[in-house]
Parts: structure tokens; C-alpha cells; sequence
């Protein structure tokens, strides 16, 4: 391989600049081999990097949906296969048996909660609510872990699957409508 003498006229500081500028460029070193440039960003006391650039800001999602984890299916699958001999040599109502699968088909797939920058989407079993940020006094967490809506006109919401761990990332899609509440336990302690 041959290797070519160092240009000596050629600039130092702009050969610098020149590889933090374009880090997927190649650099020759002293003795004239080339070698690839890492890219390495420096920044400043402010956080932003020499180029100018402020740090990309925190991702926020548009919304939030809780709900029972889709691998709770494999169960209700389980439970259909093995209602299959039973439904078969039952006489004329086995099929019926069928409807146990379908009920906890129906409890996997029914209950979510959404959340978003406007509102908290709330749906049961059988019935579903929309409750607007200004129509909630706040959360609430009740016994087993349990998250509650409080109205403002006095009324309560149970928010199926959500946990109490769940409430700064809801403070965090809700745009301010709700302080985050380790943000108050770090400031007492």
C-alpha cells in the first residue's frame, strides 16, 4: 500500500472542522493513511452542540391506551380448545360451552382507557365515557391499586387498567391538565 506525505499546506483547524462537519468522512492521519471519523458531538455548558442545534426535545405520544395485555388471548385460547370435547359429546346444548370463551374474549378485548391531550376515554364492559380534562377534579388511587377519575359534579370513574404507576406518563400526555405526581414527592423530600 502506498502512502502518500502529509500536505502541509493544508490547514489544521479547517481539516477539524471539516471532520466534525461531516463525520461520515474520512480523515488521514499523520503518516497519510486514511481511517474512518467517529462521530463525536461536542457540546456546551447551554446543551447545544457546536454546530448550534438545540437537543432534540422529549418525544411525547399523542395518546395513551391502557389495556389488558394482548397475550391474555393465548389464555382464551387455551380455554376454547379445551372446550371443544366438551361442546362435542355434551347432546344438543354443548355449543353453549362455547360461550365461556366468547365471555372471556369480551373481558380481554373490552376494557381500555385511552388517554390524550383533551380527555380521558373510558370504556367498561358494557358501557363507555368520555370525560373531558376540564370536567375532572383529578385521580385518585383507592384500595388494590386502583386509579379513579373525580368529577367535578361529585361523581367517580373507575379507569380500568390503569395503575398508579401509570400516572406520570398520564401526567406527561395531558399537556399540564394534570400535575405529575412525582414532581410533588421529589420537591418534599
Amino acid at each position: 500500500m502506498s502512502e502518500t506525505p502529509h500536505d502541509a499546506g493544508r490547514d489544521d483547524d479547517a481539516a477539524e472542522q471539516s471532520t466534525e462537519s461531516h463525520p461520515e468522512e474520512k480523515a488521514q492521519d499523520e503518516t497519510g493513511q486514511t481511517e474512518a471519523v467517529q462521530d463525536e458531538t461536542v457540546q456546551d455548558e447551554s446543551g447545544q452542540d457546536e454546530s448550534g442545534e438545540d437537543e432534540q426535545p422529549l418525544d411525547i405520544p399523542e395518546s395513551l391506551n391502557f389495556r389488558v395485555p394482548r397475550v391474555s388471548l393465548l389464555a382464551v385460547l387455551a380455554v376454547a380448545a379445551c372446550a371443544v370435547p366438551l361442546a362435542t359429546t355434551s347432546g344438543p346444548l354443548g355449543p353453549l360451552v362455547f360461550l365461556i370463551p366468547l365471555a372471556l374474549l369480551w373481558l380481554v378485548l373490552r376494557p381500555r382507557t385511552t388517554v390524550d391531550a383533551e380527555r380521558i376515554k373510558v370504556r367498561g364492559l358494557v358501557s363507555g365515557r368520555t370525560l373531558p380534562w376540564e370536567s375532572l377534579q383529578g385521580l385518585a388511587i383507592v384500595k388494590q391499586s386502583q386509579v379513579r377519575a373525580s368529577t367535578t359534579k361529585g361523581g367517580e370513574v373507575t379507569l380500568p387498567n390503569v395503575r398508579p404507576r401509570d400516572l406520570p406518563a398520564i401526567a406527561l400526555v395531558s399537556r399540564g391538565h394534570l400535575p405529575d405526581p412525582t414532581a410533588e414527592s421529589s420537591d418534599e423530600g
